[in-house]
């Protein structure tokens, strides 16, 4: 837990923070697969008030957070490998 004097570096989403430093997407990633097989059903149903086309577009958003989740995860390995490149570096 960082002191008083201590500043948080923080980009305002702490839960995406959380979720990235602690890497358990074990959550999410149980919710998401719940949600996109419901839309799956759905998208496949042929009756409806443009349901089948509303659930094709919600399932193209879970499919772009999960890439956008990903993308934040490979940026973060990137930084990492870079602050240890940097520290070996001045030694």
């Amino acid at each position: 837990m960082p002191s008083k004097d201590e500043s948080i570096l923080t980009a305002g989403y702490p839960r995406i923070e959380e979720l990235v430093d602690g890497e358990n997407f074990d959550p999410i990633n149980k919710s998401f697969a719940a949600a996109y097989g419901e839309l799956e059903k759905i998208s496949r149903q042929k009756a409806g008030l443009g349901k089948a086309k509303q659930a094709k577009k919600a399932m193209r958003g879970y499919e772009l957070t999960m890439n956008l989740l990903k993308e934040v995860l490979k940026m973060k390995y990137q930084m990492v490998e870079n602050l240890k490149q940097k520290e070996s570096q001045k030694k």
